[in-house]
Parts: C-alpha cells; structure tokens; sequence
C-alpha cells in the first residue's frame, strides 16, 4: 500500500485537571458503566506525526511504548489515552483499552463547529473551533490571473492607448491647420 502524504495521526492524554484524574487508565468498559464518554475536551494534544507505511494502531502503540521519538513529551502510550488517525479524507478517535482499541467517535463531539468548518475550511489540518478561511465559493467564483496574463493586460491597454493617441507629427500638423 502507498502511502499518502496526508495521512497523519496524533497522540491525546488526558489533561492534569480535577474532572479527569479519577478517569486515568480505566478501560473503556469501566467508563461506559460509570455513563462517562470519552471527551476531547478532556484531554491535550502530546504529539503528531506521518503515518508510515503499513503502520497501525498496534506499531504506533509500540513505538510509544518502547521506542519514544525524541520529540515525545507524554508518558507511554497507555490505557485511557487517544489516537487519533487522519487517513482517506476521514478522522477517526482510538480509546488505548485494556486489550487493543476502541473506536470513540464521541470524541470529537466537544467542537460544535468541526462539520461546519470541513465545509468552509481550505485546510482541514486548521480545524480549530475558529473558522477563519471564508467561503470557498466565494474564491472559486472569482477569477484568478496568473502574471503572464496580467502582463498580457496591460501590453493590450498600453497598446489601445497608444493607438488612440495622437501622433506628434499629426498634432503639430493639426496645431498649424488651426493657427491658419
């Protein structure tokens, strides 16, 4: 499988807050038994990266497990924590269980203003409660020159105005015929 460029994914840990420490390393069983989803709004961004090619949940676990980038600033990839997979234009949110993962797509539920932004966005890496870019119709309905063209342009009105202006000897002979 090729890998795209845009395909990335980014680590979560629950925030150093009152609200969350009693929901740190408990498996996702034990939080639905309790009625507690897995919200974004608890947890801090810890890392990003380049999905490689043929990596998974599983190796990326590893890798934060064993084998820490040097840029890694978490703790070991545990139970409670986040992954978050960007691949083919779609998010999707991993609780870390006890065995394996669990799709949690009420994570993303804390930013009301997600869907709206993928539709008014230019960059979906920007989606960040803030929508910034305008509308995209807009730009798309106005038309957009290169520079060669606007060069062209401007050769086209220079030349229509030096053709529409009158030649010195034409003039001085125009100046005589109304001095007579």
């Amino acid at each position: 499988m090729k890998n795209k460029e845009n395909e990335t994914y980014e680590l979560f840990q629950l925030k150093d807050a009152p609200e969350c420490r009693d929901l740190m390393f408990l498996s996702f069983d034990r939080l639905s038994r309790l009625g507690v989803p897995v919200r974004g709004s608890h947890y801090n961004k810890v890392y990003s990266g380049t999905l490689k090619s043929g990596e998974d949940l599983d190796s990326i676990y590893e890798r934060f497990n064993l084998y820490h980038p040097d840029d890694f600033r978490g703790h070991s990839l545990s139970v409670s924590d986040v992954i978050v997979l960007h691949k083919d234009n779609r998010d999707q949110a991993y609780y870390v269980d006890s065995f394996g993962f669990r799709q949690v797509p009420e994570f993303f539920a804390d930013n009301p203003l997600k869907k709206v932004e993928e539709m008014l966005e230019d960059d979906y890496g920007m989606i960040d409660g803030i929508i910034n870019n305008g509308d995209r119709r807009k730009d798309d309905d106005e038309k957009k020159h290169s520079v060669m063209d606007k060069i062209q342009e401007k050769k086209k009105d220079a030349a229509v105005i030096e053709n529409n202006a009158p030649k010195p000897k034409e003039a001085a002979k125009k100046q005589e015929a109304e001095l007579s």
